[in-house]
């Protein structure tokens, strides 16, 4: 049997008990969390609009369907979250590390994913249309029937990605890496494939 680590803090009703020298928050909307130490959090379904959670570490943390819309999360870690069906509409990921996490069914309409590390995520269903996904790592990730439209992924690293049935309508790829790739028509993209698979 895993052993699960112990959680560096404790949250009574809403409000988050962080240990001496932790940033401590309140995680509801508008809440100034930048920094928090949020690792296995359990905030399914809680509405963060607008929260700010730049730097803060919610690794692991289950965030299924929370509602973070317009949230900032810049630089914040985010290995393994569960985000599945999360509202994350215009929020902010730049430089995020996200290696692993769950982003199934979410919606990312609008959101700044700007040199996030999205290695190995899983963003099957997720409707990104608008989004900014330039100079991220998505190598290996699932974006099996994704929403891709108007998307800006240039310089961003797809090698061995699972696009299959995604929709990629006026989607930007210029100088993104594809090696490996599997296209929207299930074909594997052949080495040197960049900006276009080949």
């Amino acid at each position: 049997m895993k052993k699960i680590p112990a959680a560096p803090w404790l949250i009574t009703g809403a409000t988050l008990i962080a240990p001496v020298g932790a940033t401590a928050c309140t995680p509801v909307a508008q809440a100034q969390c930048a920094g928090a130490k949020l690792e296995w959090a359990k905030l399914p379904g809680r509405d963060l609009s607008g929260a700010n959670f730049a730097g803060a570490s919610l690794a692991n943390a289950d965030l299924r369907g929370a509602v973070l819309r317009g949230a900032n999360l810049d630089g914040a870690n985010l290995d393994n979250a569960d985000l599945s069906g999360a509202n994350l509409a215009r929020a902010s990921f730049e430089k995020a590390q996200m290696v692993g996490a769950n982003l199934a069914k979410a919606t990312l309409i609008k959101a700044n994913l700007k040199f996030a590390d999205l290695e190995k995520a899983n963003l099957s269903e997720a409707d990104l249309k608008n989004s900014q996904l330039i100079g991220a790592d998505l190598e290996g990730a699932d974006l099996r029937s994704s929403r891709l439209d108007f998307v800006q992924i240039f310089m961003a690293n797809l090698k061995g990605a699972d696009l299959t049935n995604a929709s990629l309508n006026k989607t930007n790829l210029h100088g993104s890496l594809l090696k490996g790739t599997i296209w929207s028509d299930g074909k594997i993209c052949a080495s040197g494939s960049v900006g276009k698979c080949k």
